[in-house]
């Protein structure tokens, strides 16, 4: 069926009405004072966490035995498209599905002491968590190290950037365990040798984004995750990021159009509207394929990891659907510039704060040319032969053409 000229699915439409339902009044809440935050950079209130964890909203896709909603990848991507839809603050999301997918990880590791003093307080709201990852390096050049010390390890580094560091309790490090490797450990906030320091970059400035220095900061071992192939570890987190960073982008995406319509619906030029001119149709025309294309992936790649197909650690599927969903988003939104002109720049805040957000997503949970090199590479070694047999091009034994 078709909600206007979207499709809606069954699916959809259920996950829409327990969304609107069940978090709708919080979302709106949120949404009001939005604007006014990103323009001073000030993230999203610990309340807005606190309030989403009592309506359940905190760890969708976390078994119920911890406090979650056991919500299957795809139905948690059909909530976190309409929680962006309806909600015009884009760091609650952005904040909310990383640490979800920090505790997915740590439930994942079977210990029980991790699942107790960090997996549950972040489903109930009562621990912020964040991921310290990036440096500027790759994972086998990380500049933050781990050592062992007398009484454990140390740890000393930078990690550039952090959303949801302004706001968190505990962060999940990487560090190169001086071993080939890197090691994964938990840090708090208040442990000697941290310092977490406010940043002003160019959008997602709601998100509590922060640098974390770390100078012999002392852990014992109960504070290490992984002493062990943890580049894999990162991986299978990194893949799980990729398949929901972009989903309420989606949502708010889908909501520029709606709103770009209606603007231009009602603004006049020559006598006419200008949702009469061909050119501007066209544009919307673009606007709403470039919507439904990046759906279609989400929706294809989420079914996928709902019916245990996906590959853990780097999913081709899942890692294409991310790299679309973000060329998408930021073509609607260049494409509402383009048509919108002046209103776009000076007039309703939320188009400027989304170009600004957007651009975000080109280097979340993987750089889309990082992205392309990795997804080539699996193309270079992995396709079927092209004359091999079954192919489209492949010879046919009889020798008569195809």
């Amino acid at each position: 069926m078709t909600e206007g000229l979207w499709s809606i699915t069954p699916a959809e439409q259920k996950a829409a009405r327990e969304v609107d339902a069940r978090w709708g009044p919080l979302l709106a809440d949120m949404s009001r004072g939005a604007d006014a935050r990103d323009a001073a950079g000030e993230p999203v209130p610990q309340h807005y966490f606190t309030e989403a964890a009592a309506l359940g909203l905190q760890a969708l896709s976390l078994p119920r035995a911890v406090g979650g909603e056991a919500m299957d990848p795809l139905t948690s991507a059909l909530t976190m498209e309409r929680i962006g839809y309806l909600c015009r603050e884009n760091g609650f999301p952005l904040i909310l599905g990383t640490r979800t997918i920090i505790a997915e990880s740590l439930l994942a590791s079977g210990r029980r002491d991790l699942t107790d003093r960090y997996v549950i307080p972040v489903a109930r709201g009562e621990l912020g968590i964040a991921l310290a990852y990036s440096e500027d390096a790759d994972a086998f050049s990380m500049r933050t190290t781990l050592r062992r010390s007398q009484s454990g390890y140390l740890l000393s580094g930078h990690k550039a950037f952090t959303t949801g560091g302004l706001l968190a309790d505990v962060f999940l490090v990487y560090a190169n365990d001086g071993a080939g490797d890197i090691a994964a450990c938990l840090v708090h906030r208040e442990d000697p040798g941290v310092t977490v320091n406010a940043l002003d970059p160019v959008g997602n400035r709601t998100s509590g984004p922060a640098s974390l220095d770390l100078r012999d900061v002392p852990l014992s071992q109960d504070r290490i995750v992984t002493d062990g192939d943890g580049i894999s570890h990162a991986q299978r987190l990194l893949n799980a990021r990729r398949l929901t960073v972009c989903c309420a982008s989606l949502g708010q995406a889908r909501a520029l159009v709606e709103l770009s319509a209606a603007r231009l619906g009602t603004t006049v030029r020559h006598g006419q509207p200008l949702s009469d001119l061909p050119n501007v149709q066209a544009a919307l025309g673009r606007m709403y394929i470039a919507v439904e294309t990046a759906r279609a992936m989400l929706y294809r790649a989420a079914r996928r990891a709902t019916d245990d197909e996906a590959d853990l650690f780097f999913d081709p599927l899942v890692s294409a659907a991310k790299h679309r969903m973000t060329d998408c988003v930021r073509s609607v939104v260049e494409e509402s510039l383009q048509v919108l002109g002046g209103h776009f720049y000076y007039g309703d805040p939320y188009f400027g704060i989304c170009l600004r957000d957007f651009t975000g997503l080109v280097a979340a949970a993987g750089t889309q040319n990082l992205l392309e090199v990795n997804l080539g590479a699996l193309a270079a070694t992995s396709l079927p032969d092209p004359d091999g047999p079954g192919h489209v091009g492949a010879p046919r034994k009889d020798n008569t053409p195809a």
